[in-house]
């Protein structure tokens, strides 16, 4: 055995057992000689006996940069309690990064917090992470490069176990390139981040990459998701996402749900959806099948119209009507690249 993973040996028996620590198998610099790189790094905290939980199921919907507090307790609530502020067992899936959301989610009451940071299909495939997800009361699919996920993760056992794992009730949530792989659609963003800018002079601008869903999350049927909305001003390529869908022959009528930063949308099983956090809250967008287009190559933008809802925070909406009492329609149009809107302001 190699001196340094003896040293993650003896750290992982010492600390207690909320400390967070890196666990079988170690990261490549602990590897043994000749020793093959497993794909995934694990880190985790909490407690070591299994909880079990009645689950409500659900998802969670964040925009990205700051976690809404109040959203994550409400999604660690849909994995179900043992008592009051105390929680399931959470798995974290990431491309990169490391156990950001550990000592977070313990503190939140989670009962313990297990961070996979997945390197290569061979991990995503592992009996690990498996076996990990398919005993997890809640799922979360942390920020960073949906691209990695798209390309490590479909078609795998981590996919499957996820999958499985919402279809037997226990909820899902994702924050920013989480999110993006939530919905029956995916923005995949295999080239390059796209811009409203980019989007609206030209739909097929090779920023412009989409995947079939991912993840089956029954309530995000008929949805692609956005993040960082406001923030970022992101309406334009989202709008163009749709006209995307439709031209290319994805979605006869398709959604999209877009959140800003700091905000998040947490939906219960019912389909009913509340506004967490901070932020300018999130939009809810739909195009008819009627919708007029002109969405092609190198030509600039026109879709009109399409209906748009802007829920703030403490809001609700309802997904699975597509309804809400919290926010006017108002309409959005894309001509010739140029966004309006029906009461002015196109936010």
């Amino acid at each position: 055995m190699s001196r340094q993973l003896t040293v993650v040996l003896i750290l992982a028996c010492c600390l207690p057992a909320c400390g967070t620590v890196p666990i079988a198998p170690a990261a490549a610099p602990e590897l043994r000689a000749g020793q093959a790189d497993p794909g995934y790094t694990v880190y985790r905290s909490g407690s070591t006996v299994d909880a079990v939980t009645t689950p409500l199921g659900g998802a969670l919907l964040a925009g990205g940069g700051t976690d809404s507090d109040a959203g994550m307790r409400w999604l660690l609530a849909q994995g179900g309690t043992q008592r009051a502020n105390a929680y399931g067992d959470v798995v974290v899936l990431r491309t990169r990064g490391s156990d950001g959301y550990n000592k977070y989610l313990t503190t939140l009451g989670a009962n313990s917090v297990t961070s996979i940071v997945i390197t290569s299909i061979d991990g995503a495939n592992s009996t690990y992470v498996r076996d990990a997800i398919a005993k997890a009361e809640v799922v979360f699919l942390a920020g960073g490069d949906q691209s990695t996920y798209v390309k490590l993760w479909a078609g795998t056992t981590l996919q499957a176990a996820v999958n499985a794992r919402v279809a037997a009730g226990y909820p899902i949530g994702g924050t920013s390139a989480g999110l993006a792989v939530m919905g029956e659609y995916a923005y995949s963003s295999l080239n390059a981040s796209s811009t409203s800018a980019a989007l609206l002079a030209n739909p097929y601008d090779s920023s412009a990459t989409f995947a079939r869903e991912l993840f089956t999350v029954p309530l995000l049927k008929n949805v692609i998701t956005d993040s960082h909305f406001v923030a970022r001003n992101r309406l334009g390529r989202s709008v163009t996402f749709l006209a995307r869908l439709q031209q290319d022959g994805w979605a006869a009528a398709p959604r999209g749900i877009a959140i800003d930063e700091g905000s998040a949308l947490g939906v219960a099983a019912s389909g009913t959806g509340t506004v967490y956090g901070s932020g300018a809250g999130v939009y809810f967008l739909s195009a008819g099948a009627a919708t007029s287009r002109t969405c092609a190559r190198n030509t600039a933008l026109t879709y009109t119209p399409l209906i748009a809802h802007h829920v703030a925070v403490g809001g609700r909406f309802d997904v699975a009507s597509w309804t809400t009492a919290d926010a006017a329609p108002y309409t959005l149009h894309a001509t010739a690249g140029l966004l309006t809107s029906s009461t002015g302001n196109i936010y």
